[in-house]
């Protein structure tokens, strides 16, 4: 497979659109398979998958060489690793820990997330991963908020953009790929969307002034990802979730906010989503339809194959329109070329 997308198969094409996930620390033949066989673009590792900095690195090599071996474009192989309580690289496996968002904006010294990045991009490159789902860029102005909290840098748009950029592009300065999130902002609900559908009903000049502030400045100062958010928001699409909104992916992110990066959902397996009648095969599709380019699961590798399928469906059919697809492979192979150094 290269960059020419002309010869791909759809199959080829709607694999390279999913990121998945799969339990223990080595590689497996299960493994192995379903990123041969589904074309797989991306691997997201969790604290599950992590026993030593050794073991990582060599489990990511092994990762990359059946990408190899299968003629596959190099892996996406990201984390979540934003400091404080979202941490899957542990120091009691070998690792530096690095303080939450909340408490490195305390400091008021934008150089500590900036170091800090540093620190983590050279840790991130030496276990062979090349994406962080960092920084976080909601507004937490919700002190109920159950899921965010000290993720975010501040309640104050202007500090969650000084330091989430300063962040980010040292991430990316050094050779990794951030991504900010969740979009369109996920600091202001009562709910976890880990667990049900949250809705936000502020009006667009208020959440113009709050909650795209942060992503539109990282997107004008050129961050590499943004992350979707499982969320409704009235004034912008009041009847389908954000992850699986055209008016929201393509006609704001893409189109008023002129994003030209990656776009990624938020772990499609997330009870926001399947309480709204979109079960993971129906999200996934729907989702890359809407505009997202890759689709993250975090579950078994039964679900995987089924989002494969009704992907491969959808495009088979039409109603996930070609284009579509091609512009979403398009710029997963950008990222790659840029990232990764994926040449023809």
């Amino acid at each position: 497979m290269t960059t020419d997308m002309t010869h791909w198969t759809l199959a080829q094409k709607v694999g390279q659109a999913l990121l998945i996930s799969f339990d223990g620390t080595v590689m497996t033949p299960a493994l192995k398979s379903i990123i041969s066989e589904l074309h797989i673009g991306g691997i997201v590792l969790f604290e599950r998958n992590v026993e030593s900095p050794t073991q990582l690195r060599q489990l990511t090599d092994d990762l990359q060489t059946v990408a190899q071996a299968g003629g596959l474009p190099p892996l996406f192989i990201g984390i979540d690793q934003e400091g404080g309580r979202v941490t899957r690289l542990r120091a009691a496996k070998g690792f530096t820990e690095f303080p939450s968002a909340q408490a490195v904006a305390a400091t008021g010294d934008v150089q500590t997330a900036i170091r800090n990045a540093t620190i983590q991009a050279a840790e991130l490159k030496a276990a062979g991963i090349n994406i962080n789902f960092a920084p976080d860029l909601d507004v937490n102005n919700n002190p109920a908020n159950p899921v965010i909290g000290a993720r975010s840098y501040s309640d104050d748009p202007a500090i969650v953009s000084k330091f989430g950029l300063a962040y980010g592009l040292a991430l990316q300065q050094a050779g990794i790929m951030a991504v900010g999130k969740h979009f369109p902002g996920h600091g202001d609900t009562h709910t976890d969307s880990h667990f049900a559908l949250p809705r936000i009903t502020h009006n667009r000049a208020r959440l113009d002034a709050i909650e795209l502030a942060p992503f539109r400045a990282a997107i004008t100062a050129g961050i590499s990802g943004i992350m979707s958010a499982h969320i409704l928001f009235d004034a912008i699409d009041p009847t389908r979730p954000a992850t699986l909104s055209r008016r929201v992916l393509h006609d704001l992110l893409r189109g008023e906010l002129g994003f030209s990066g990656l776009i990624f959902t938020d772990s499609i397996e997330m009870n926001a989503l399947s309480v709204a009648g979109f079960p993971p095969s129906v999200a996934a599709a729907e989702a890359l339809a809407a505009g997202a380019d890759v689709v993250l699961s975090n579950t078994s590798f039964e679900v995987v194959c089924a989002m494969h399928d009704e992907m491969l469906r959808r495009a088979e059919a039409s109603s996930l329109p070609i284009q579509r697809l091609n512009d979403a492979v398009t710029h997963v192979l950008q990222m790659k070329a840029h990232y990764l150094g994926f040449k023809n």
